[in-house]
C-alpha cells in the first residue's frame, strides 16, 4: 500500500512539474512576442506605439512626448538597425532574481531577454529587456537597457 501511495505521489509531482514547465515556456513565448513587437516599433521609428507597451512604472517616469524624443535620439545615435539575436531568456515570479534593483517590486510574472544587436554606429552592442505582466495579463516593458562601444559615425548630438 505504501508503494502505491509513493507511486501516486511521484506521478502527481511529475504532472505538476510538467505543467509548471509548460506554463513557464508559454509565459516566455508570450513575453517574447511582446518584446519582438516592441523592438519592431522602436526600430521602425514608431516611438509612440512603443510607449504604449511600457509598464505603468515607466509611463510614470516618461510622458509620451519625453519618451518619443528620448528614444528617438537614442536610436538615431545607434544608426541603422541591422540585426538582433536573442542570447538569453529567463522567467521568474521573484523580480529580484532578475535584478536586485527590482526587490521592491511585488511578486508576479517577470521575463528577461538579452540580445546581441547590430547597429550601424555601434560595436559589441547588447540589449536587455525586462518585462512584467500587468493586472490584465498583458506583458509590458519594465526596463530597456543597452551597452556598446561607439563605432564610426556614432554621435549623441541632437539632430
Amino acid at each position: 500500500m505504501k508503494r502505491i501511495a509513493l507511486i501516486i505521489f511521484l506521478i502527481i509531482g511529475i504532472i505538476f512539474n510538467s505543467y509548471s514547465q509548460i506554463n513557464k515556456d508559454n509565459q516566455l513565448k508570450q513575453a517574447s512576442s511582446t518584446a519582438v513587437i516592441w523592438f519592431n516599433n522602436v526600430n521602425s521609428g514608431l516611438y509612440l506605439e512603443s510607449w504604449e507597451d511600457l509598464s505603468l512604472e515607466l509611463k510614470r517616469k516618461f510622458n509620451s512626448n519625453d519618451w518619443v524624443l528620448g528614444i528617438g535620439e537614442i536610436m538615431t545615435s545607434f544608426g541603422e538597425f541591422n540585426e538582433r539575436i536573442e542570447i538569453f531568456r529567463n522567467f521568474t515570479s521573484n523580480p529580484s532574481e532578475i535584478d536586485p534593483m527590482l526587490a521592491s517590486f511585488p511578486d508576479g510574472y517577470y521575463a528577461e531577454f538579452q540580445y546581441e544587436s547590430n547597429y550601424k554606429h555601434t560595436l559589441n552592442h547588447s540589449e536587455r529587456l525586462i518585462l512584467q505582466q500587468d493586472h490584465k495579463r498583458k506583458w509590458k516593458i519594465l526596463e530597456y537597457s543597452y551597452e556598446f562601444v561607439e563605432g564610426e559615425g556614432y554621435s549623441e548630438e541632437k539632430k
